[in-house]
This record gives structure tokens, C-alpha cells and sequence, in this order.
């Protein structure tokens, strides 16, 4: 791994310093962010005020139009949202935000084995014979053209919203909200739930009815946010860090159930622990278990149901955590037949393709090549594709579509369905689109900060850093170095012992520290003998209502 540090302009720190009154630390941290001087206010400071208006949106007039005809008629309105976190926060926040208005408001969450992804007939049927008029379809539906024509032949009204990029150019058939189409709307990275909440805000905005209720339940659009690894930069900087304020005093009673379950402080949580606690239980309802149930998880009230709900959780984690690790070791070892390669395309009948996707994403990073998986099941290939740098796989099958029965996603991100006997000639065009891509991404590179000793970490540091929060993609974590370090007590643990904690000493003081998936780089025998050069940042944590700083290591190298 190459530690790449950030360079800075004296000047241009000073400058910063002594306009906007900042610590040179913070300062740095922007300007390694490439914020420009004169955006450092808003971004700093960005507050709800600052959100886009939702009716720059084109045809957002006809939506809440709509909408707004459905209350006074009394109309049943039914949220059809994709199985995914993203998909289930957006169908239960615009739920709750159409009953507090009083829209009788119902959700459908598809089941992923049976009927797969997007608006089906299945689900359209189920709608009307429950005298549903109206689906608004959350995080999905830009591609289901021939169900909406259905929904409509049976007198069903069908607004989109989603983020996905769309397939075939006939939106004048289709009532759509997605931000990648508009022209207007100026930011294009929202997730499903961030359009569901544009759209819910446009709604009260054109009623004139109190934001409060819409603000309060932030926290559920947070989530699904960065579930999604949406960008976190402009609106989604403003819905992630307003959510996790929320998130503090959650009118959600199933969060504050989920959180007391994993001894996880609500006044300390950070997108770290949203991505790799929170997301991973809600997802596994959707890739193992009953979908539905993940919407039950926001809506219900009900405290000992909330912890059947996540027991099912856990349970559908566990299955999926096996599910995977298997796929991943079975890949591993083919791939280390391998002598050379540019992506990798594999197929099996023993995969579960609820968690291939998972597992693609893991390949890419580990290999730094695009993956497709492929998971069979009586003669159709369900797969899931994940990218790298400068390789865009949804242009790649947009291009080649012919020979998919369907397909969808995002540039790095996306999935197909396919009859198998086409499979060989989808990997011909597939590889001759990735071999004709300009591949932009250096391998194994760590982007560091600043070098920052241990020594100086404590709670006003630490305070500093929370002003360029919240972190995640287009605003990653802050990485620091510090070297001449000694490791003591070495403890192994996790799956295959692939992690490790520690304590480090420096000039007498001892410093308590994690690294995941970094034990194989620490000797088993002789550690105490050598010292260590490691990239990391300081973190916050709560147990057992006691907190502690903890040094997070992302990378570790032994000192010359």
C-alpha cells in the first residue's frame, strides 16, 4: 500500500486560518478535500436552509398535484420501494410522511427471491385488489415502462422517483422524479430516500404544513444515504449530518431498540457505524430474509416485537456473513489459478444471488478489477457487477443490452438478468468494453492528511475533526501517520482471526487501537521486537456508558 500525502500552500493555510478563524488542522483538511476558499462557510456551516428546492424539479407540480387529489379524494396511495436499505428507508419515510398529512398511505417491499427488482405485476395486482390509485415507487421503477402501462390500464395512477439512470429514452410515458434526469435540479447524487424526501418536502411545502415532522424522522433518510454510499458532499452532506443529530433523539422506537442492542451510543455514532452495523442488519432481511420486515423494523412500536425483528436480523446476518465468506474463499482460490487478468466473470449454480453482489464488491477492491457475478437458477443468470475507477459497467451494458432480458444500476454498480445460453456472448461484449475503457484508478494508494502524533490526540483534536464530519464518499475519513511505535499485546479476532487489537506505547503513554483485516501484517512471534509505522485517526467510542478514545489503524508498516 502507497501512502500518498497531501500537499498544502502556506499561504493559502494562513489565508484560510485568518479569515474563517480556523485551527490549521481543520484548514488542511479542507484543502485536502480540494474545498475552495470561498466554500469553505457553507461547507462547514451548511444547514437545512441551504436544501435545493424540491420544485426545481421538472414536473414535480404534476406529482404533488397528484398526490394532493389523492388526500382530498381519499384515496389509497401505495409506496413500492426496492428490497435494498436504500429502497426500504425511502418506502417508510414518505409512508409516515403522507399518514402524518392524512393520506391513507400503504408500502409494498418485493420479495427479492420471488419476484425480483422493479415494479412487477405481482405487486400491481396486490395493489388493486386492495383498491389502490395511486404507486409512488421509491429507488426503483425508471425501467419498468410495460408494468406501468399496466398499473394505468387498470386505472392506477404511477409516479417514479428514483436515482437509477434509465435504459430506454421514453420518460414521456412515465411520470419521473430522478435528479440524473433533470436538467433544473443542479444536484445529481441523491439516493432513493433523499428523492423520496425532496418529494415529500415539495408536498408540505405546496400545503403549507409544518417541515417538523419531516425533519424529525432525518435520521431514517440518513440511513438509507449512507447505505448506499451516496457522495457525501452538498444535500447529502446537509441530510447526513442533520440525520445524525436526529439520531440522537430518534422518534424511531425500532432505532433506539437496535442501538441499545449493539451498545452503540446515539450521541457518538458516526457514518462509520451506520455503514458497518446499522446497513449490514437491515440489508440482510433484504438479501436473505423477508424484505417487508425490514419496513416493519421503522414502523413498529411495539418493543418486544422489535427484538423478534432483530433476532430475524442477526439470524439473516449470520446465514448471509456464511453465504458470503463461502463464495469468497471458493473465488479466491480459482483466482489464484489465475496468471492474468482484466476482470473477472464467473458463474455457479451453488451461489446465492442475494449476496453476490456483496461478495463482487469485495473482489473489485481486493483485485482492482471489475467483477461480475452470476448466479444461475432454471436456465436465467442473475448477476451483480461492481467497478472500478475510470471503468463505467452500466454504459458498458447499456450498449450491449440486446441479449439481457433486463438490466440496471449506477456507472459502478449495476446488475442483469440473462438467459444462460447468452451468458458466453454477454462476456465477449462485456470484455471487449472494459478493454476498450481508459482505466483511471491507481492500485493500493492511502491518501494521507498530515503526519499527527499520537501524543497530540485528545478531545479537543478530536472535536476539530467533527467540523469536517460527517465522512464517506467525496468526503473521506480524515488519515493521519505516526511511526517509531511499539505494539503491545497483540490480540487476534474476527473470522479467520483477520483482525486485530492492541495497545501502542509511545514515550511511556499507551494508546488503546483496532486494525480490521490488517492481523496478517503483524508478526505472530516477534512484534514486541520491532516498531511500526502506522496511517490511522482517532475515534470516539462509548462502552458500557464509558468513553475512551481508540486509535483506528488503516495501514501498518514496520519502521526501518
Amino acid at each position: 500500500m502507497y501512502w500518498d500525502y497531501s500537499n498544502y500552500d502556506e499561504s493559502q493555510v494562513e489565508r484560510i486560518i485568518s479569515k474563517h478563524n480556523l485551527s490549521v488542522e481543520v484548514t488542511k483538511l479542507l484543502l485536502s478535500r480540494e474545498i475552495e476558499e470561498e466554500d469553505v462557510d457553507k461547507f462547514l456551516n451548511s444547514n437545512l436552509n441551504d436544501l435545493e428546492d424540491p420544485f426545481d424539479f421538472e414536473r414535480m407540480d404534476e406529482v404533488v398535484e397528484k398526490i394532493i387529489r389523492a388526500r382530498k379524494n381519499h384515496a389509497k396511495v401505495f409506496i413500492f420501494g426496492d428490497y435494498d436499505v436504500d429502497g426500504i428507508t425511502a418506502s417508510v419515510y414518505l409512508t409516515i410522511a403522507l399518514r402524518s398529512i392524512g393520506i391513507e398511505t400503504s408500502y409494498y417491499i418485493p420479495n427479492r427471491m420471488d419476484e425480483g427488482y422493479g415494479l412487477n405485476r405481482q405487486a400491481i395486482d396486490y395493489v388493486n385488489e386492495r383498491n389502490g390509485k395511486v404507486i409512488i415507487t421509491v429507488d426503483t421503477g425508471i425501467n419498468s415502462i410495460e408494468d406501468v402501462e399496466y398499473a394505468v390500464s387498470l386505472g392506477i395512477e404511477v409516479i417514479i422517483t428514483d436515482h437509477h439512470k434509465i435504459i430506454k429514452d421514453e420518460k414521456n410515458k412515465l411520470l419521473i422524479i430522478n435528479p440524473k434526469l433533470s436538467k433544473a435540479y443542479k444536484f445529481k447524487y441523491l439516493s432513493g430516500v433523499g428523492v423520496a424526501f425532496k418529494v415529500a418536502c415539495a408536498v408540505y411545502k405546496e400545503l403549507g404544513e409544518d417541515f417538523k415532522t419531516l425533519y424529525d424522522y432525518l435520521d431514517i433518510v440518513m440511513i438509507g444515504t449512507i447505505a448506499d454510499v451516496m457522495p457525501l458532499n452538498s444535500e447529502n452532506r446537509i441530510i447526513v449530518k442533520k440525520g445524525l443529530d436526529s439520531l440522537k433523539n430518534t422518534k424511531v422506537k425500532g432505532i433506539k431498540v437496535l442501538l441499545n442492542y449493539l451498545k452503540l451510543s446515539p450521541k457518538e455514532i458516526s457514518t462509520t457505524d451506520i455503514s458497518f452495523f446499522i446497513s449490514p442488519m437491515l440489508n440482510a432481511l433484504g438479501r436473505i430474509g423477508r424484505s417487508r420486515t425490514g419496513a416493519e423494523f421503522f414502523l413498529e412500536d411495539d418493543e418486544v416485537k422489535l427484538h423478534s425483528i432483530i433476532e430475524d436480523m442477526k439470524k439473516s446476518n449470520n446465514k448471509r456473513r456464511l453465504y458470503e465468506k463461502k463464495i469468497f474463499d471458493d473465488i479466491v482460490q480459482q483466482v489464484e489459478l489465475m496468471d492474468d487478468f482484466k476482470y473477472l466473470f464467473l458463474k455457479s449454480e451453488e451461489w446465492h444471488h442475494g449476496v453476490i453482489g456483496v461478495v463482487a464488491s469485495r473482489l473489485a477492491v481486493k483485485y482492482n478489477v471489475p467483477v461480475i457475478l452470476i448466479s444461475l437458477h432454471n436456465n436465467l443468470g442473475k448477476a451483480s457487477c461492481r467497478s472500478v475507477s475510470g471503468i463505467n459497467i452500466f454504459d458498458i451494458l447499456n450498449k450491449n443490452s440486446d441479449k439481457l432480458v433486463r438490466f440496471g444500476g449506477h456507472d459502478y454498480a449495476a446488475g442483469f438478468i440473462v438467459e444462460e445460453e447468452n451468458i458466453e456472448s454477454v462476456e465477449k461484449v462485456i470484455a471487449k468494453g472494459i478493454g476498450e475503457s481508459q482505466k483511471e484508478s491507481k492500485k493500493g494508494i492511502l491518501k494521507i492528511d498530515y503526519n499527527y502524533p499520537l501524543e497530540m490526540v485528545d478531545e479537543n483534536f478530536i472535536t476539530e475533526l467533527a467540523k469536517v464530519a460527517p465522512y464517506g464518499v467525496a468526503n473521506r475519513h480524515p488519515l493521519f501517520t505516526d511511526k517509531n511505535l511499539k505494539f503491545v499485546r497483540v490480540k487476534r479476532f474476527g473470522v479467520e482471526d483477520k483482525h486485530f487489537k492492541t495497545f501502542i506505547e509511545k514515550n511511556g503513554k499507551i494508546y488503546s487501537a483496532v486494525g480490521f483485516n490488517l492481523a496478517y501484517k503483524i508478526a505472530e512471534n516477534d512484534y514486541e521486537e520491532k516498531t511500526y509505522e502506522i496511517a490511522y485517526y482517532p475515534e470516539k467510542i462509548c462502552y458500557n456508558n464509558i468513553e475512551t478514545i481508540q486509535i483506528k489503524i488503516k495501514d501498518v508498516k514496520v519502521n526501518d
